[in-house]
């Protein structure tokens, strides 16, 4: 098949056993020296040999419409591992342009699915130099996330560990490269290259928008977890951070609760008023050391009346309702029944009635 390029990765046809130097710059900003994907001659000899019923000289050219590029991804998915060889041979010098190409990334995403170990470890190799440039771009960000789902070889890991040494950080908060450390967190066996990074960072990253995902899933290290905690009064009360919080109460449950309690001791009532560290707050009624301490502090400063007046207070007091033993939610019964009868709030007076159900039963 004679395919001629057009469009921006247009170049003349080479003969087999050639090839010849292009420079590009692509989308991402990207500038490499771009070997066209010619023959080799030994390559050629390996596809005379070939038994493959597809065209494998499409791989010739860089895919320019979608047809084409999902012709290159039903020929990987269907090739035998010799012809599948020859293919990756000839896109390999072409790796870091195609996965952040318009077309070229699905190709990518489909030959990393179908491609060996070894030949992951390869391509790899290939993308040394190119692989935080193609974590930012919006469309590489999705091919990488896909070869670092595959990876379960240490030498892989070894090559995303030296690539992202001492940019762990800023990756984090980028809206594309956030989610290739993510994947990596999720994926990798050996993940302490990336909680060293964070663990100097954690308030800076609990606070951003996209550095708080990176963050919860580094919660179950033990030093993130008290880095956390000893920052929870400002983080709960954080638009972001307080998600940050949630997710430590979440996975050390009873192991936070002294570091939590003392960070919030004397300041529940008014941390129970807020719009978001009323959320921690509820998250937080489901540990029964926390949840007797903050109860037991609400009955004592007589904060109950102000918490029914208060939308995320009365919140608040419906979860220590559904939560709470017996003698509590007697305790609370008392003070929560006559005060209703006294407040006046159409808004909240179904809310009111479900804290009285709960405490009742």
């Amino acid at each position: 098949m004679d395919i001629k390029a057009t469009g921006p990765y247009s170049h003349a046809k080479i003969p087999p056993g050639k090839s010849k130097l292009k420079t590009l710059e692509d989308s991402s900003g990207l500038s490499q020296e771009r070997i066209s994907t010619g023959f080799s001659s030994q390559t050629m000899s390996n596809l005379d040999q070939s038994t493959c019923d597809f065209p494998l000289d499409i791989f010739q050219t860089m895919p320019k419409n979608k047809g084409t590029s999902k012709l290159m991804q039903q020929i990987i998915s269907k090739s035998q591992p010799n012809d599948l060889n020859i293919i990756i041979q000839m896109l390999l010098p072409n790796i870091p342009e195609l996965m952040v190409d318009i077309y070229g990334n699905y190709i990518c995403q489909t030959l990393f699915h179908n491609c060996s170990a070894c030949h992951r470890l390869k391509i790899l190799q290939s993308l040394k130099g190119h692989i935080v440039p193609i974590s930012y771009n919006a469309r590489g960000t999705h091919a990488l996330q896909n070869l670092i789902a595959m990876i379960n070889l240490r030498e892989e890991e070894e090559v995303f560990q030296n690539e992202l040494k001492g940019k762990i950080v800023e990756m984090s908060k980028d809206l594309n490269a956030s989610h290739v450390v993510q994947r990596l967190l999720v994926t990798a066996n050996n993940r302490y290259f990336i909680t060293r990074e964070i663990k100097e960072h954690v308030e800076e990253l609990a606070t951003d928008k996209l550095g708080v995902c990176v963050v919860k899933k580094c919660c179950n290290d033990p030093q993130i977890m008290s880095e956390i905690l000893g920052g929870s009064l400002m983080l709960m009360q954080h638009p972001y951070g307080n998600y940050a919080v949630q997710t430590v109460i979440d996975i050390w449950k009873e192991e936070a609760a002294h570091e939590f309690i003392s960070a919030i001791q004397g300041r529940s009532s008014q941390l129970c008023l807020q719009k978001y560290s009323s959320n921690v707050m509820e998250k937080a009624l489901k540990i029964e050391n926390i949840r007797k301490s903050i109860i037991k502090e609400l009955i004592s400063y007589s904060k109950i009346p102000e918490l029914l007046l208060s939308q995320y207070g009365s919140y608040v007091l419906r979860t220590a309702a559904d939560n709470c033993e017996k003698e509590l939610k007697e305790e609370l019964l008392i003070i929560v029944r006559p005060t209703i009868l006294e407040l006046h709030n159409a808004k909240l007076k179904p809310l009111w009635a479900e804290i009285v159900y709960k405490l009742s039963n």
